[in-house]
């Protein structure tokens, strides 16, 4: 992964570029996920807690609507 700073460009454009490439291939989450030991049941937790965080948003929507 690089990006190649042009001659006539600013840095923090060329930074933005960089930054937006790491976030499309995940290397943060894939680093945080190799530096610390996961439990399965650690991520059946986050998996439920994103559920019902959906399920609770779906529900709000879902009587806003009516």
């Amino acid at each position: 992964m690089a990006v190649i700073v042009h001659a006539n460009e600013n840095i923090d454009s060329a930074l933005k570029r960089l930054h937006r490439e790491v976030l499309r291939e995940r290397i943060l989450e894939t680093f945080r996920n190799r530096v610390y030991r996961i439990k399965k049941a650690e991520l059946k937790i986050q998996k439920r807690r994103e559920w019902a965080k959906m399920k609770r948003r779906r529900r709000t929507a879902a009587r806003r609507a009516k």
